[in-house]
């Protein structure tokens, strides 16, 4: 059977929640607006998504105002609404994280637990689609760019339909449902403490820092463009959006792992994850 993604943005209890199916062909097979629980366990019954991918913290963070895998967000230039501790959580503002919580909640009852650093398979997954979207493009939306607009260009650059995706929160849930295809192929990282809750984003390795990306027309089409990750100190190359090294930059970053590697510094998981080999003395 075709992996199916579930893909759900939480809006709030008022606002309610947009539900997106996502199947194999980046098609949206099923697209509901201001849904609640039942809904969640009706699709979940009907399509058996092989993946969950949620806007929403599955839990409170363990202590004061945010969590981890927020504050490693925001050192890539990737800013996330803060997740607080239980004891700070009063405040109706976090009312929609409440609602998250109870869909984390409803989808292990039904067979799919929190994802715990395993398998993404039959998982509950936690996705924010402003860091989807950023690290499939390679770069935060150009300046002037609106949401809307931003995101719709990042899903079609993914190939992702969008007849259909009506309203914002109808793309986040898409972006989420498209997490969750590209994680199940191995497309995957996450931030954070597994003990807390941790934002799971679709790219094997992160860029160093996400700048914002630029928009050119040429012959009257727009393109959009971002930044070279290699790292290296004064490379300003932009390449297309949806890359991530100018021509002969990927060797570059490349040899800089591997010498961080010789120098005790940890960047074997960077080499494992881009299925670039360590170096020969390791």
């Amino acid at each position: 059977m075709a992996d199916r993604a579930l893909g759900i943005d939480v809006g709030g209890p008022k606002k309610g929640l947009d539900l997106v199916v996502l199947d194999e062909r980046r098609v949206p097979v099923d697209v509901v607006r201001r849904a609640d629980l039942s809904r969640v366990s009706d699709l979940i019954a009907q399509w058996k998504p092989a993946v969950i991918a949620v806007d929403s913290p599955p839990r409170w963070g363990a202590n004061g105002r945010s969590r981890l895998t927020e504050r490693e967000l925001a050192r890539l230039n990737i800013h996330a609404f803060p997740t607080p501790s239980a004891a700070h959580s009063k405040d109706p503002m976090f009312d929609w994280m409440r609602q998250g919580i109870q869909v984390f909640e409803r989808c292990a009852e039904l067979g799919y637990p929190l994802f715990n650093g395993g398998t993404f398979r039959k998982r509950a997954i936690e996705v924010f689609p402003h860091a989807s979207a950023a690290v499939l493009a390679g770069c935060l939306p150009p300046k002037g760019t609106t949401k809307r607009v931003w995101r719709e260009r990042v899903l079609r650059l993914q190939r992702v339909s969008t007849d259909g995706l009506s309203t914002m929160d109808a793309m986040d849930a898409a972006l989420a449902a498209l997490t969750g295809l590209l994680v199940l192929d191995g497309h995957a990282s996450y931030l954070g403490d597994l003990r807390e809750g941790v934002i799971v984003v679709p790219t094997r390795a992160l860029a160093p820092r996400y700048r914002r990306g630029e928009m050119t027309q040429d012959g009257g089409t727009t393109k959009m463009f971002a930044w070279c990750v290699c790292g290296e100190d004064g490379c300003d190359r932009l390449v297309p959006a949806g890359s991530e090294f100018a021509p002969g930059h990927d060797a570059k970053r490349k040899s800089r792992l591997w010498q961080q590697v010789r120098d005790g510094r940890t960047s074997e998981e960077e080499l494992v994850r881009r299925g670039w080999k360590l170096p020969p003395e390791i």
